[in-house]
C-alpha cells in the first residue's frame, strides 16, 4: 500500500486524526480541511478485516456530487490501497484486508432506523451541524465491534452554527464573549453521561465515576473538540492564496463564523424578545409581592413517528416591591401525562406553598376538563392552582411581557437553564416551526403577576413595524 501521499497537513489535523476520544469534534471555520481529514481517518483501521465503518452526509447528492465525498474517497483510497474495490450501487469501499467503509445519508429522521442492527467500529458525521442530536445519539448506539482490534469511535466535522445542538456540546471550549474557540482549552479531554435529555459534564472521568460507577455500564463518554481554521490547512492556502481574502470580504455573520470560527455569530432577527434587554443576577430577591409558576403542558415523548414533540415547560416568576419581574427558574421535560403531573407536584414541593400554580386550559371542552382535573388533583396534594384560559394567539399573549422586558423591568436569575430559555424566547417569531413552550409559560406567568400591578405606560404593539413592541414614553 502506497500511503506516502496521504497524511495530515497541520498539527490540528493530526490531533483530530489521532484522537482517542469516544467522540471527537473537528472544525470551526471554512477551509480547514475537515472533510478531507475525515475521509483519511478510517484508513488508520482498514488493516483489520473485521473493521466496519460508515460516513454520513445529510443527503445522498452531497455524497455523490462531482468532486464530493465519494469521488474524493475513491481517489484517496486507491492511492492508499491499490487493491481497494468500490461497490457503486451500495456506495461501499472494500479494502484488500476485507475491511469495509459505507457512505450513507440521514435525510429524514426515520432514516436512522435503516441502521438498526448494524455494528460499526467507526462513524463519521461530515458537517455534523446538519444532523439532529437524536440522529447522532442513535448512531452512537450502533458503535459496537466485538471482533475488531480497534476501539469504537465517532468523529464529527462541522462549521459553527449557533442553533445546532453541537454548540452546547462545545460551549466549554469557547470564549464566553465571542464564541471563538479558546486556544487554551482546545484539545482538552472532557467527559459526559447522558441522563434523559441532559448531558452531565465533568473535566475528569473520576468525577463521573463517583456518581455513575465504572466500566461500560456507567455510560461515561470521553469527548474532545479540536477547533481549526483555514490557517490549519496550508495546502489550500498555497493552492488558492485568495481564499482568505474572500472569507474576509463576507458579511459580518458569515465572516465571524467561517473565518474566525465563532459559534455565537448569527444574524440579528427582528424577533419579539432580546436577551440584551434583561439583567442577570446570581440569586432571586428575598422579598417579593407574589411568586407563581406557570405551566405549558404536553404529554408526548419522542418516538419514531414523532421524534421532536413539544416540551412541558414550567416558568417560576416573581415580582418585587419595585414592580421588577424576576425569571427564577424554567424546567422543561418530555413525559407522558402521569409523569407531567408528578413533575408539577415535585416542583410545587420545591417551590413552596406560597407559590401559586398556573395551569393553562385550551378553549375546547377537553382542554378545560383536563385543566380542571389537574386543579382538583393538585388541591388533593395541598397545592393551590389557578386556571388560565389560552384563548388568544401566542404573539398577543407574549406582547406585554416583551414590552416590559424592553423597558428594562425584567431580570433573569443565573442557572443552567438560561441558554435554552433565552434561545427559545429570542427565536420566537409567532410561527409554528419553532418551539414556544417556555414562551407560553412565560406569558401566563407574567399575566398572573401583573393582574394587580400598575404597569409603565406603553403603546399597544403595532405588528406592522419591524420592532413590534417598541415602547413609547
Amino acid at each position: 500500500m502506497d500511503n506516502n501521499k496521504i497524511g495530515p497537513a497541520s498539527k490540528r489535523q493530526e490531533d483530530f486524526l489521532l484522537s482517542e476520544a469516544d467522540i471527537t469534534v473537528f472544525g470551526g471555520s471554512a477551509g480547514s480541511g475537515k472533510s478531507y481529514v475525515g475521509l483519511m481517518t478510517p484508513l488508520l483501521y482498514v488493516d483489520d478485516p473485521h473493521f466496519r465503518g460508515v460516513i454520513f452526509r445529510r443527503t445522498m447528492p452531497e455524497i455523490t456530487a462531482g468532486g464530493g465525498l465519494w469521488d474524493t474517497a475513491q481517489a484517496m483510497y486507491k492511492d492508499f490501497d491499490p487493491g481497494v474495490r468500490f461497490r457503486e450501487k451500495e456506495k461501499v469501499a472494500i479494502f484488500s484486508s476485507g475491511a469495509q467503509l459505507k457512505f450513507s445519508h440521514l435525510e429524514m429522521e426515520k432514516d436512522k432506523y435503516s441502521h438498526q442492527g448494524a455494528q460499526y467500529g467507526f462513524v463519521l458525521f461530515d458537517e455534523g451541524t446538519h444532523f439532529s442530536e437524536t440522529m447522532i445519539d442513535y448512531l452512537r448506539s450502533r458503535l459496537r465491534a466485538p471482533k475488531s482490534k480497534y476501539k469504537t469511535q465517532m468523529k464529527i466535522t462541522c462549521n459553527p452554527d449557533y442553533d445546532s445542538f453541537l454548540r452546547r456540546w462545545v460551549d466549554w471550549y469557547l470564549d464566553p464573549n465571542t464564541g471563538i474557540p479558546d486556544p487554551e482549552k482546545a484539545g482538552k479531554m472532557r467527559y459526559f453521561v447522558r441522563q434523559g435529555e441532559e448531558l452531565h459534564w465533568a473535566d475528569t472521568r473520576e468525577e463521573l465515576e463517583e456518581v455513575y460507577g465504572t466500566g461500560p455500564e456507567s455510560g461515561i463518554v470521553s469527548f474532545v473538540f479540536h477547533p481549526a481554521t483555514i490557517y490549519d490547512n496550508p495546502p489550500l492556502m498555497e493552492a488558492d492564496p485568495t481564499y482568505v481574502s474572500r472569507l474576509k470580504s463576507l458579511a459580518r455573520v458569515e465572516r465571524d463564523r467561517l473565518l474566525h470560527g465563532s459559534w455565537y455569530a448569527r444574524a440579528t432577527e427582528v424577533g419579539y424578545w432580546k436577551k440584551d434587554w434583561v439583567e442577570f443576577v446570581e440569586r432571586p430577591p428575598m422579598k417579593v409581592k407574589k411568586r407563581v409558576r406557570a405551566w405549558d403542558l404536553a404529554g408526548s415523548i419522542p418516538s419514531e413517528t414523532y421524534p421532536n414533540p413539544d416540551y412541558t415547560a414550567g416558568v417560576l416568576m416573581s415580582v418585587d416591591q419595585d414592580n421588577r419581574y424576576y425569571i427564577e427558574d424554567c424546567v422543561r421535560f418530555r413525559k407522558r401525562f402521569q409523569g407531567v403531573f408528578e413533575e408539577i407536584v415535585r416542583c410545587a414541593r420545591e417551590d413552596g406553598a406560597d407559590v401559586q400554580i398556573i395551569i393553562p386550559a385550551d378553549p375546547g371542552a377537553a382542554g378545560k376538563q383536563y385543566a380542571s382535573q389537574l386543579i382538583r388533583d393538585l388541591a388533593d396534594k395541598g397545592f393551590h392552582a389557578r386556571v388560565k384560559t389560552t384563548n388568544k394567539n401566542k404573539v398577543t399573549r407574549f406582547a406585554p411581557f416583551s414590552a416590559v422586558s424592553e423597558a428594562g423591568f425584567v431580570t433573569l436569575v443565573r442557572g443552567p437553564w438560561n441558554d435554552d430559555y433565552t434561545d427559545e424566547l429570542e427565536a420566537f417569531d409567532g410561527g409554528r416551526n419553532k418551539k414556544d413552550d417556555a414562551v407560553d409559560a412565560t406569558s401566563d406567568a407574567y399575566w398572573a403577576l401583573s393582574q394587580s400591578i400598575t404597569l409603565p405606560d406603553f403603546t399597544l404593539p403595532n405588528f406592522t413595524q419591524s420592532n413590534p413592541f417598541s415602547i413609547q414614553y
